[in-house]
């Protein structure tokens, strides 16, 4: 004899709403970064990282390439945001790129999230908001705001015992194994962070880029001047207004800066890479490829340590619109300088003004 059970309705959705529940972190963790990024006329060929380097194909580390071939010869750029995912003016500035320019001689390539990962993750440093809406004249949409560092699920957590640290590499003893920037040049056997490294240096290889700029932003002085002497947590905003680049490339960035503060009255400071601090892009491409490197840094209040009521968008001072400027417009000037210096022209059509 069988016996009728009864269950209501509520009861029958139990089970559904444990798993639910025990799924809704990995749910949202999934949807939080969807890259909006709506390719304008320019953009030639769009590719994956992994198709420089396979082993990241499926996996969170790979990203999106853009190129915009003028098919004609000239100088090739490899322009980057996003290797820290909590530094927003760096991706906007790739987005501005991709979705406006034409290229009319040489060959301009353009990763807006280079890091994917960390992009996906919350802002561990201050919390800030992962999606920021803004409108746009191609209609509403959402920036994402992410970590300094790849995702702990696509890497592990820093292990000093798990993660190699090469002589003279800034990993502060795994502690910095799954920032971007201090993996350079990479390693095809290594860290997923590191083959993310290593998969950009196959591109610059393949694609024979002749200068690149990696784009990106350190606190404000504002905010450090404030602070009591006996409470400074952090001195990346010296930062702030730098381009830093490889020694072959000094001349170049000398010339983009007086070209900056002419055509937009922006001061810049120029410093030169130190060989004493390993791992990091523009030292480590510059002397391991033939391409000039060269990194920017815009100041962003998000990045100022401890503070809690930070704007990332509008910030009186330090908005958006003025961050992306000042990355856009060391990209012309660097092209400007270089065309000047090799005689081979990037030729950019439609770069908004500052």
């Amino acid at each position: 004899m069988k016996l009728a059970v009864a269950i209501s309705p509520t009861r029958s959705l139990l089970p559904l709403m444990a798993w639910v529940l025990l799924l809704l972190p990995a749910l949202l963790h999934a949807a939080a970064f969807e890259p909006d990024i709506r390719p304008g006329p320019g953009v030639t060929v769009q590719r994956l990282m992994s198709d420089y380097f396979a082993p990241l194909k499926g996996t969170n580390m790979d990203t999106d390439v853009f190129i915009l071939d003028s098919g004609k010869p000239g100088a090739t750029a490899l322009i980057f945001g996003g290797t820290h995912g909590n530094e927003l003016a760096g991706t906007v500035a790739g987005l501005v790129l991709v979705e406006n320019v034409t290229v009319s001689a040489g060959k301009l390539i353009v990763i807006p999230y280079a890091n994917g990962s960390a992009i996906s993750v919350p802002d561990t440093r201050n919390g800030i908001a992962q999606r920021h809406r803004i409108v746009t004249r191609s209609g509403e949409r959402y920036l994402p705001y992410g970590d300094r560092r790849t995702d702990p699920d696509d890497q592990g957590r820093d292990d000093p015992e798990h993660y190699r640290n090469p002589p003279g590499y800034v990993l502060e003893n795994g502690k910095e194994s799954r920032n971007l920037n201090r993996t350079w040049p990479g390693s095809e056997n290594g860290t997923p962070t590191e083959q993310l490294s290593h998969a950009i240096m196959a591109l610059i290889r393949q694609e024979s880029v002749d200068f690149n700029l990696d784009m990106h932003e350190a606190g404000t002085s504002d905010w450090e001047a404030s602070l009591d002497d006996d409470y400074r947590p952090g001195r990346n905003w010296r930062l702030a207004y730098t381009l830093v680049a490889h020694p072959r490339g000094l001349e170049i960035a000398a010339m983009a800066l007086l070209d900056l503060e002419m055509n937009t009255g922006i001061s810049m400071k120029l410093e030169e890479s130190n060989p004493d601090y390993r791992g990091l892009s523009h030292l480590e491409i510059g002397s391991a490829t033939p391409s000039l490197s060269f990194l920017s840094e815009s100041p962003n209040p998000g990045q100022d340590r401890g503070r809690e009521d930070a704007d990332v968008i509008s910030d009186p001072k330090y908005p958006l619109a003025h961050r992306v400027g000042l990355h856009l417009g060391v990209v012309e000037a660097l092209a400007g300088a270089y065309a000047l210096e090799s005689n081979k022209p990037l030729a950019i059509e439609g770069l908004p003004a500052y």
